[in-house]
């Protein structure tokens, strides 16, 4: 292929569905998806827990997650192959954000936000989370929200499920690698790949992860993106616990129930970024262990069963998205990248929106705020609260 009107750079989560949602319109012309790996490795998707939840402090994360649930509801429909439906495992086990970092002024006004957009949540205060969750250990907890329409997939699953459809639908995915890019008179021309090969296009949309900032450098375009790396764990244990939802405390745990067990764990916010991918021996008994058996006593028996680091694209400038054109700058080169953990969830929304601004269609979502103006600009638009 030498030639498309649309250019994927990038063909994870994000990649996919915003090339199956420009195809889905029939007026993208041809789109291509660039994907080194189509085993996807080392992309951040697999690794990843999976969750879809109402709980932030900006009204669009809020409004981008409302969409989030509602397309991932429907996804076995929506992206059936041939007939047949595209299973994601979507289940709604809710989450619980827990105020033990002395924050919770903050949490009540972020409620009070979800609740008026439509968000079905629950304030608690400490006797009501106990007799909602008896199993925890609410000493030291001042304030809590449970928001139990929060969902949660299998990952892998979509992220493929987007893969098949787009491809069905006549997107061609080329598995090669950028390494350079070339402008002229102002917009993006054509990309060179490391097979040697050159791809023209009339749009790019940068959508590599963690790699997009190497990328935007090739261009010029400075992106404040990076990998950030943690560990998840997976583990079991025989005590009687009542159903959970994923649980997120602002001093930084976080777990839930996992099939027979559960998964979660403890950000290292010390580690520097990079994608340091070997897990540290001896971390979980060290420091999650404890925390975990703090927070739910009937922890303190569990067993360990497995230990994997994953990664996520963070920007380091608010730790939101950067999305859409690239003001500045060549004027055919859009972004999506920089989700800081919450690409899985954003995806369908970020895919709608950029569709329609590429296509010149009316924003039916505005998100004009994560726009990139707003980096070299020096202004944040940061989330209050958990992230």
């Amino acid at each position: 292929m030498k030639h498309a009107d649309i250019v994927m750079i990038g063909g994870g989560i994000v990649g996919s569905a915003i090339a199956c949602f420009l195809a889905r319109t029939g007026r993208a012309g041809t789109v291509a998806v660039i994907e080194p790996d189509p085993t996807y490795e080392f992309a951040a998707t697999p690794a990843a827990n999976g969750g879809i939840r109402q709980l932030f402090s900006l009204p669009e994360n809020i409004r981008m997650a409302r969409y989030g649930l509602d397309f991932y509801a429907a996804f076995d429909r929506e992206m059936a192959i041939g007939g047949g439906p595209a299973d994601i495992g979507f289940r709604r086990r809710g989450y619980l954000f827990i105020s033990d970092g002395g924050d919770h002024a903050t949490m009540a006004e972020n409620h009070a936000l979800q609740s008026a957009m439509g968000a079905r949540v629950d304030l608690l205060d400490r006797d009501a989370l106990k007799a909602r969750f008896p199993s925890l250990n609410v000493s030291d907890i001042e304030l809590a929200v449970h928001s139990p329409d929060d969902a949660w997939i299998n990952p892998h699953a979509a992220l493929m499920g987007f893969r098949n459809k787009a491809r069905e639908l006549g997107v061609t995915y080329v598995q090669d690698r950028v390494v350079g890019w070339r402008e002229d008179r102002g917009l993006a021309r054509e990309v060179t790949l490391e097979s040697g090969g050159v791809l023209r296009a009339d749009c790019f949309v940068l959508s590599a992860g963690a790699w997009s900032a190497a990328i935007g450098r090739m261009i010029g375009l400075a992106l404040p993106v990076e990998p950030m790396c943690r560990e998840s764990h997976y583990f079991v244990t025989d005590a009687e616990i009542e159903p959970l939802p994923f649980i997120k405390a602002e001093t930084h745990l976080a777990f839930g129930s996992e099939g027979q067990g559960y998964a979660g764990g403890l950000p290292d916010w010390d580690q520097p970024a990079g994608f340091h991918l070997d897990p540290d021996p001896d971390r979980f008994e060290r420091v999650v262990w404890p925390r975990l058996a703090h927070r739910l006593p009937a922890l303190e028996t569990l067993r360990l069963r497995r230990t994997w680091v994953g990664h996520y694209a963070r920007n380091s400038h608010d730790l939101n998205v950067i999305l859409g054109r690239w003001d500045g700058g060549a004027g055919n080169v859009y972004m999506a990248c920089g989700f800081s953990g919450h690409g899985i969830m954003h995806a369908p929304a970020t895919a709608r929106a950029l569709a329609e601004q590429i296509l010149g269609d009316a924003q039916s979502l505005d998100l004009s705020a994560f726009g990139y103006a707003r980096i070299p600009a020096g202004r944040r638009y940061r989330e209050r609260g958990i992230v």
